[in-house]
């Protein structure tokens, strides 16, 4: 008799006396979710770190994500002292051009403007003329008949406007102001 009441025992009170020594554990679907969630965001996170590993310069292929971190803060340190530096030189720059900017229109035919800004040794011109064959090369010319080196030259053309804007280091025994006047002069007069 013993054999059937252990075999007859009510199966509603067994599954709910398991069930309160078991942990309870999300539903199947809502288990997947939380584990896609999971997925991806660690799949953005490797995302973000594979960009900093590539953008930031001194980051080796195989760093670890420390080392990554670590590289980027010292590069973003880095960039903000060269942005405070340049920011300091445009504005010695804006100071130097209000002191000497020059703008000298051209009393000939042609009506053509020469602009020049003197900082040290270096000069800016910014030269506007109608467009000529062989213009640009006459103006160069000039330059290097007054030993004037080109550091940097920019030529552009638009219907018909010829801008030319030229660096150019200017050492000269006469000085420098008396160099650039004498080149302004020679450009005006072609």
């Amino acid at each position: 008799m013993e054999e059937n009441t252990k075999n007859n025992i009510d199966p509603s009170s067994t599954i709910s006396e398991m069930g309160n020594r078991k942990r309870v554990r999300p539903l199947g679907a809502k288990r997947d979710e939380v584990h896609n969630i999971e997925r991806e965001r660690r799949k953005k996170i490797t995302q973000m770190f594979t960009h900093l590993r590539t953008t930031v310069p001194s980051v080796f292929p195989k760093a670890t994500r420390e080392v990554i971190l670590n590289e980027t803060i010292e590069y973003i340190k880095e960039l903000e002292k060269k942005k405070k530096m340049l920011e300091d030189l445009k504005e010695k720059m804006k100071s130097v051009e209000a002191n000497l900017n020059l703008l000298i229109p051209c009393g000939n035919r042609n009506n053509s403007s020469v602009m020049v800004t003197v900082s040290s040794n270096v000069a800016f011109f910014g030269i506007q003329s109608v467009a000529k064959p062989g213009l640009v090369t006459v103006i160069l010319k000039v330059f290097y008949n007054n030993q004037a080196e080109i550091l940097a030259a920019n030529v552009s053309v638009d219907h018909g406007n010829l801008i030319l804007a030229i660096t150019a280091l200017i050492q000269h025994r006469h000085g420098n102001s008396a160099t650039v006047e004498k080149i302004k002069r020679e450009i005006l007069s072609l």
